[in-house]
């Protein structure tokens, strides 16, 4: 049974505990001698480790996505926490999934009863076919219920996937409301599969790998295949509905550089466009200020997003709340609010830092 988790490691304490190996290299010291440099993990997060002076043994018994047990002692190394171990040892007996693998905070089956509500919107007979064929039956289904939504950049965790594509398909169900003039089948439908190839795309049994289709294909490419297929199978099925369907999904991206291989050409293929690239934000702005390690108002850089996050207005008890920020700090009267934003001349607050 697991004791302690990522998120709660400290500097000083020792620890013995159990991890997932998610990535492990060796190095050499100045002096020459081996060293193990590997990435542990749980379902709260990731963290750095280091075995020094690692024997042939240690390096040839340790390997990816397995159980080890460790001992180390929790250090700081470039203001992050590290394990630094003085042992460790492959774990043979059963651990609790849940420990290891991050999964979506809502439940599956209320996120697919909710899916499959608003897809009753869809009439056309054929369209429900094709859907049933992802999200009712099969291997298919099964996968879509659990895989990830990504390696890292947004609701990468067991179930990602499916409350990705809710939000994806929500979204798209209130364009439609909002423009009565576009093809709400055909929007639904192709929202509700859009990232379908990431059934394929990745491994999740551990930590999140891509997998030999993710590799060669990749999601956008691989879910138009698989839909073309689907579509093919069907009788009657409208030979410009299959195209305008791929289309969908090979050009969901928006822009080649993204990885479109086409761009949006339809309005329908605009809007799924937008929905997606909205959500993907929205989860990668919402992620960098919960991992946020500063009290202030800005996150740190986000790699992807090439700019500090503003965290939110001060006093804001929704948001601070969310963020795990400390409503102390900010003070509790109007006035001190106010005077974060007391205006500093040749300052700009917003600046990109």
């Amino acid at each position: 049974m697991k004791k302690i988790f990522v998120a709660n490691l400290r500097e000083g304490t020792r620890i013995e505990d159990i991890f997932l190996v998610v990535s492990k290299s060796v190095a050499n010291t100045r002096t020459g001698s081996q060293f193990l440099k590997m990435t542990l993990g749980d379902k709260s997060g990731t963290v750095d480790a280091v075995k020094w002076e690692a024997t042939e043994s240690e390096i040839s018994r340790l390997h990816d996505d397995e159980h080890v047990l460790v001992c180390a002692t929790v250090k700081t190394y470039n203001d992050k926490p590290q394990l630094v171990i003085e042992s460790f040892q492959r774990w043979g007996e059963a651990v609790d999934p849940a420990d290891f693998v991050r999964s979506s905070p809502r439940d599956p089956n209320e996120m697919m009863a909710e899916l499959m509500r608003l897809l009753d919107q869809v009439v056309n007979p054929n369209l429900r076919r094709l859907l049933d064929i992802f999200l009712v039956s099969g291997d298919y289904a099964v996968k879509f219920r659990q895989a990830p939504a990504a390696k890292k950049l947004h609701h990468a965790y067991v179930a990602g996937l499916l409350e990705h594509t809710l939000n994806v398909v929500r979204t798209c169900a209130a364009l439609a409301d909002s423009y009565p003039q576009v093809d709400r089948d055909l929007l639904l439908t192709a929202a509700a599969l859009h990232d379908i190839g990431k059934t394929e795309e990745y491994l999740w049994s551990g930590s999140i790998k891509f997998s030999d289709a993710g590799h060669l294909v990749g999601h956008v490419v691989g879910g138009a295949m698989a839909v073309k297929e689907a579509c093919d199978q069907i009788d009657g099925f409208d030979p410009m509905m299959n195209l305008a369907l791929q289309h969908m999904i090979i050009s969901h991206h928006g822009n080649k550089e993204w990885g479109s291989p086409k761009q949006p050409k339809s309005i329908e293929a605009v809007m799924l466009h937008c929905a997606d690239d909205l959500d993907a934000k929205v989860a990668m702005f919402e992620d960098a200020i919960r991992n946020s390690d500063n009290s202030g108002l800005f996150t740190e850089r986000h790699f992807m997003l090439e700019r500090p996050i503003f965290k939110g207005l001060p006093g804001n008890a929704a948001r601070a709340a969310e963020s795990d920020l400390d409503q102390e700090a900010f003070g509790n009267t109007e006035e001190s609010d106010l005077e974060l934003f007391a205006a500093d001349v040749g300052c700009d607050p917003f600046v990109e830092a």
